[in-house]
Formats: structure tokens, sequence, C-alpha cells
């Protein structure tokens, strides 16, 4: 375009703060549109930046926790119980499920309780002394094989207490006083049979593969029995302890 001579161009000037605050705003439009671009550019099919969501953070109840806990611990040990292993079960934060359960020996104790306790309710006590041990040794030694974490939980953490403990204790006690043994034979007899559960159990469930071990031994078995059945050998332990126990009453 032509100027006529003698005629100022009428562009005016922007005052110093204007074009300060304009230089500003056009640096933060394009820092914008670079970190767009940049988010965008690192995820394919990302338009814009996600956005982070807030609101409360995820609630569990200490059923699911327990839950969740007894399902690793039956599967892989109670060593792999973990608030890791347990968050990733439950598809939260670590941290989510220690505020919801406390430490591990409080979900241990937890795992243990209520267990038993679902265990013990299934008790139907009969009237006979040999009947009652024998509920009692067969119902236990069916919780731990289902159960192993209570077995494993039994091994390296003491006595398995729960709401219901005392009261199973005291009624194969009671029995075993009826049938003529003192109060101290009575409980240790009760600690006889117990043992014998617990041992027999933990032989089943640790033994692995047993021709590993000593195959010459166990040639011997097949020997003599055919096929090893470690229902028999339960029940015939079982009978042979009922036994003993009645030969020292008469």
């Amino acid at each position: 375009m032509l100027v006529e001579p003698g005629t100022p161009t009428a562009t005016p000037r922007p005052a110093a703060g204007a074009a300060a605050a304009s230089v500003a705003g056009a640096a933060s439009v394009a820092a914008a549109s670079v970190a767009g671009a940049s988010v965008a550019g690192a995820v394919p099919g990302v338009a814009e930046p996600a956005r982070r969501r807030r609101g409360r953070p995820n609630v569990l109840s200490r059923e699911q926790v327990i839950d969740a806990a007894t399902s690793i611990a039956n599967e892989d040990g109670i060593d792999r119980l973990s608030f890791r292993a347990l968050g990733a079960r439950l598809g939260v934060a670590p941290m989510t499920v220690h505020r919801t359960i406390g430490g591990l020996d409080d979900l241990h104790a937890e795992l243990v309780r209520r267990t038993v306790d679902e265990f013990t309710a299934t008790f139907v006590w009969p009237s006979e002394w040999h009947d009652v041990v024998r509920v009692f040794a067969t119902t236990f030694r069916d919780l731990m094989l289902r159960h192993p974490l209570v077995l494993e939980s039994h091994s390296r953490r003491g006595a398995l207490v729960s709401t219901e403990s005392d009261a199973v204790v005291a009624k194969v006690v009671g029995a075993l006083r009826s049938a003529g043994l003192s109060d101290a034979e009575a409980m240790y007899a009760f600690f006889v049979v117990y043992d014998f559960v617990v041992g027999h159990t933990g032989v089943q469930v640790g033994r692995g593969s047993a021709e590993a071990g000593r195959p010459e031994r166990h040639a011997l078995v097949g020997e003599l029995l055919g096929t090893h059945s470690y229902e028999d050998r339960f029940a015939l332990g079982l009978d042979v302890l009922i036994a003993g126990i009645e030969s020292r009453v008469r």
C-alpha cells in the first residue's frame, strides 16, 4: 500500500504494561499447548491429558480383607500374605488394606479365629465319650486339610485361639473325665489326641512327593499294604488312641 508523503502511518503503539501482559499470555498459551501436545503424543489416541479424579478413597470391609487373605494363605501359604498381595487381589492400595485390618499379626489371628469358629459351629456332640473324642479328632483334621493356613499358623504361632476353642476343649476333657480319668489325666489325654491329629495332618499336607524321599521304605510299604491310604492310617491311629484311653480306666 502506498502512503502519501508526509503522512505518518497511523499504527498506535501499545503501552508497556499491556505489551508485557500480552507476551506473558501468549507464553502461557504456548506452554499449555506444548504440554497438551506432549501428553497426547506420548499416549496414542489420547487427545488431551487425563484429569485426576478427586473423591473418597477406596473403602473395604474387614470381611473382604479376611476373605481375600484366607484365599491367599490357603493357596500360596501364609508367608505370601502381605499388604501388597492383598492390595493386588482386592484392587486397592496396600495402605488401604492396612487401614482396614491393622497389622499382619492381627490379620493372622483373625484368620485363625474365624476359620476355627466356622468349623466348631458344625460340631454335633454325641453322648458317649468315645464318640466325643472321635468327632473332635475327625472334625479337627478336616479343618486343617481344608484350610492349610490353620495348620501352618499353628506350627509357627502356637495354640489355635478362637471364640469357641475353650468350649471345645472343655467338652472333650469333660467327656474324658466321665470315662473315669482324673482331671490331670483327662487334660493330658486331650493333648495326646490333639497332638496326634496335628502331627498326622502335618505329615499328610507336607509330604509332597512320597516317592522322592526313601524309595526303599516306600517299596516296603507297597509290599505290605498294597496302596497306602492316609484315611486308613488316621482311622487306625485314632482307634489305637481310644483303646489306650479305655484300657487306662478299666
